[in-house]
Parts: C-alpha cells; structure tokens; sequence
C-alpha cells in the first residue's frame, strides 16, 4: 500500500523500493488513493513520497490537488500560529495560561516542520476556572461561538462537555477554529485529566523566536493517546505517525510517567497499542521499557485489527467513529472493569438503543435540559 510507504520514518531507501514495485505491478485508482490520503490526514507524506520517486507517475490532476493541499496547509498552520500568538497575548492579559497541543505546534516541535502535519483548528488547554473570562476575551476580539454551543447552558457545559469552540470569519468565510480544551473528552469516556495533572510536565518551548508554554512530549504523547486512541479509535494513519513523531524526536522519554499516568486514566492498553502501531507502521524506534510490546500476542491482536480496519475505503472509514464496532472497542480497549462497565452502559443508552426505535422517538434518549430556556 503506496500510503504506508509515505509514513515509514526509517528505512526509507527500502519504503522507495517497495513503492516503485507497487507502481510498477498494481493498477493504481489514483482518485482513491488521493481520497484515501484525505481522510488519513497525510497527504504532506503522500507528496514527499512522490517528489522523490516518480512525479511523473502521478496524474496531472492528483498532482496538483496534492501540490494545492500541501500549499493550504502550510499557508492555514502559518495563519493558526500567528492566530495563536495573538489570543495568547489577550488572555495572558487576565492572567490566564493557554497551552497549544495537536495542531501546529505537534507539527512545529515533533515533525520538525509545521507543514508536515494536516490540521484544521487550534487546541488549545485551559484550566475549567478561566473559561468565563475565555468567552468574553474571545467575543472582544470578534469570534463567535460555534454554532450549536450557544445553545447550551453552562451546567452542561461544565459537567459534560470537553471543550467550548470559537470560530472567526471573513465575511461568510469561517477562517480559523478555535477549541478551549479543560479535559480531554467529554465526561462519559472517563478522561478527566486537568491542567493540574500536567503543570509538571509544562515546559518552556520556541517558535518563531517567542517563548512559548508548552507540554513535554510525555504529556503531549499522553494526550495523543487519550484523544487519537480512547475517542478516535485508531482509524487514521495521521494518529499513528503522530506517536511515532514524538517517539522519534524524543529518544529519551519519561516512561514511568508516562505509564504511571496512562493507567491513571484507564488507558494502558491504548499507550501499547498505539506504541505498537507506530513501531510496526513507520519503522519508528521504541523505548526500551515497551519492547515487550512488540512481541505482545494481545497487542498484536489489536494491531493487526487496526490495521484491517484503517485499510478500508475511504467512504466506510469516514463512518465508522460512530458505528457500533467503533464503540465495542472503545469499551475493549479501555482498561479497568469499571471503566468498561460505565463505557458498556452509555453505549447501550445513547448509542443501541436510539437506534432501535423510529427515528422521532430518538430524543426521548437525551437530556432535553442541556439547552438554555
């Protein structure tokens, strides 16, 4: 597979030869493999790969969507920096700290270049105690709630959410994304992990000659697995290159913390797995406290089911985070039986059971009061 190829960090001379064969014998669907790239979030990697092998084998038409996709990007993460130096400067103003994660910065500080990751909003990490003062910073400066969010009343916000998103346009044009984050995913999934929990792991970094607060690549590769692995299931390509980054810009790394804090939040079997898939995915070198991992016959169980799974179609894969096999392994892959018990049973309340009765009896299943009178 000509997309596996473009995300192996080592053993690149033996990646190009690999997909020259791949060229050479199989009939490639190159509107396919261009959707495909999309939806894993790697078209940079795609267009690297083919700059250095054949750029002549890619169709005119795939070659310019990739060249105007990887120009978008570069041009979008150059925006969202600025964007971000900005609202830090607002809120530093009130004395509130913002931490960025995922987005430009992963790019910036793992992968060694901003335009080397795809990414379409800024996160951002906040104390749950700012965010009022969040809201009025935010809408001074012109950004508008995102749309659905203003609807809700803020007990709800509080007790169940993750986030509260702000959008900025021009014209009718949206322009930037903007999520505060207080914890990693909403209530449910049993991730309640606060700023507290990571101020020992925030450290001074460096973009564009500013100093910056940031979080350490334990605190960042936590993250990743919190939100990549427990929410998103490991279905992208981009999910697994973003552990191997980290890995591979940080050769020493705390993995006692690392551990110490993935069994905090239920998700020790998600570090593996995720560790595992960066490993065997992009030829990635693994700490020497998960060595084990690799020879694992449980974890390689979940690998390769992860695997299958992210070499599906493109249109299937876009589905698939809210399907029910998406949602049994959200509760598999969690550990602790009270975690998969409490996952089990929003499962079967919010997600089986809608769906087994018509469709205008479905709110009957939902907190009517989440929105404001």
């Amino acid at each position: 597979m000509l997309l596996l190829q473009s995300i192996r960090l080592h053993d690149r001379d033996e990646a190009l030869l690999k997909a020259e064969k791949i060229l050479q014998s199989e009939n490639i669907k190159w509107s396919e493999l261009y959707e495909t790239a999309c939806f894993h979030g790697i078209r940079p990697q795609v267009s690297a790969l083919f700059d250095v092998l054949q750029p002549s084998a890619l169709p005119g038409q795939v070659k310019q969507d990739l060249s105007d996709a990887v120009q978008g990007n570069l041009i979008r993460q150059l925006r969202y920096a600025g964007e971000f130096l900005d609202i830090r400067d607002w809120l530093k103003e009130e004395n509130i700290t913002i931490i960025p994660f995922k987005g430009f910065w992963l790019g910036e500080a793992m992968y060694g270049n901003l335009a080397a990751r795809e990414s379409f909003d800024i996160d951002l990490f906040i104390d749950e105690s700012d965010l009022g003062m969040i809201k009025q910073v935010m809408s001074g400066h012109g950004y508008s709630l995102h749309q659905g969010v203003e609807e809700l009343n803020d007990e709800y916000v509080y007790r169940e959410l993750a986030e509260y998103n702000f959008d900025r346009y021009d014209g009718d044009v949206r322009v930037s994304h903007v999520e505060f984050h207080w914890r990693s995913a909403m209530a449910f999934y049993r991730m309640n992990i606060t700023l507290d929990d990571l101020r020992s792991h925030i450290i001074t970094g460096m973009f564009q000659g500013k100093e910056l607060k940031v979080f350490s690549p334990e605190a960042n590769l936590l993250l990743i697995v919190m939100h990549h692995g427990a929410k998103e299931c490991y279905v992208q390509l981009r999910h697994i290159l973003d552990i191997a980054c980290i890995l591979d810009a940080n050769p020493v790394i705390d993995t006692d913390w690392l551990s110490e804090h993935a069994e905090k939040f239920h998700l020790g079997n998600l570090l593996q797995l995720g560790v595992r898939l960066a490993g065997e995915l992009t030829g990635v070198r693994i700490p020497e406290a998960f060595n084990a991992v690799m020879t694992d016959k449980h974890t390689g169980k979940m690998a390769d089911n992860r695997i299958r799974i992210m070499s599906g179609h493109a249109g299937k894969l876009a589905i698939y985070k809210e399907s029910l096999p998406s949602w049994a392994f959200k509760v598999a892959s969690r550990d602790g039986l009270e975690t998969k018990t409490k996952l089990l049973r929003h499962t079967l309340r919010k997600v089986v059971a809608p769906r087994l009765v018509p469709a205008q009896w479905r709110h009957y299943f939902f907190d009517s009061k989440i929105r404001k009178d």
